[in-house]
C-alpha cells in the first residue's frame, strides 16, 4: 500500500514539474514572440523613416531643380534682354543692315536744315528704328545738318539735293500719325514755308544698308 502511495506521489511530483516546465516554456515563447513583434514593428518604423527621409530628399531635390529652372529662365530672360540691347545698339550705330515697314517723307520747297532736324527727331520720338535722309543713314556718329553759304544743306559732308527724302523704319501707321498730328511737324512746315509740299507715304518694306 505504501509502495503504491509512493509511486503516486512520484507521478504527482513529476506532473507538477512537467507543468512548471511547460509553463516556463510557454512564457519563454511569449517573450520571444514579443521580441519578434517588437523587432518587426521596429523594422517597419525604420522603413517608414527611410521612406520619409527619401521623400524629403526628393522634395528637396524637386525644389532645387525648380529653383535652378527659375534661375535658368531668369538668366535666359536676362540674356534675351542683353541681346535685344546689343541689337538695338548695332542698329543705332549703323553697323548692321536693317529692313522693315516704315514711311517716306518727301519735302519740296525752301526747306531749311532746322526742319530736317525737327522731322528726324519727331520720327525717332515716335519709335523709328532707323532713319535716313536722301539715302544717307543717320547714326549716333552723325554730326547734324549744316548749311553752306549757297543755302545748300550738308549731311556728313555730303550736299543734299532737293527734294529731300526722309525715310524711317518702324510702325508705319504710328510714324505717319506722329508726323501728321495737329501742330505736328508737317502742319508747322506748311504754315511757315510758303512753297512747302510735304508728301508722306507708308511703305511695306524699306531697306537700309549698314554704314561702312
Amino acid at each position: 500500500m505504501k509502495k503504491i502511495q509512493k509511486n503516486e506521489l512520484s507521478i504527482l511530483l513529476t506532473a507538477v514539474v512537467l507543468g512548471l516546465l511547460i509553463a516556463v516554456q510557454a512564457r519563454s515563447f511569449e517573450d520571444v514572440s514579443d521580441v519578434i513583434s517588437r523587432n518587426t514593428r521596429s523594422d517597419i518604423f525604420r522603413e517608414i523613416q527611410i521612406l520619409k527621409k527619401t521623400n524629403e530628399t526628393l522634395l528637396d531635390e524637386t525644389f532645387e531643380l525648380s529653383d535652378q529652372l527659375n534661375k535658368i529662365s531668369n538668366n535666359q530672360e536676362a540674356l534675351d534682354s542683353v541681346k535685344a540691347e546689343i541689337e538695338k545698339y548695332m542698329i543705332i550705330t549703323g553697323r548692321v543692315n536693317v529692313a522693315g515697314p516704315g514711311v517716306n517723307v518727301k519735302m519740296h520747297g525752301d526747306i531749311k536744315g532746322i526742319w530736317l532736324t525737327d522731322t528726324v527727331n519727331e520720327l525717332f520720338t515716335a519709335g523709328a528704328e532707323a532713319v535716313s535722309v536722301n539715302t544717307i543713314r543717320l547714326t549716333n556718329q552723325t554730326i547734324g545738318f549744316d548749311t553752306i553759304p549757297s543755302g545748300q544743306i550738308l549731311l556728313n559732308g555730303v550736299i543734299l539735293n532737293k527734294p529731300y527724302v526722309v525715310t524711317a523704319i518702324g510702325d508705319r501707321k504710328v510714324l505717319k500719325e506722329a508726323l501728321e498730328q495737329p501742330e505736328g511737324i508737317i502742319q508747322r512746315m506748311n504754315r511757315n514755308i510758303t512753297d512747302a509740299v510735304i508728301e508722306v507715304s507708308q511703305e511695306d518694306r524699306i531697306e537700309m544698308a549698314k554704314v561702312m
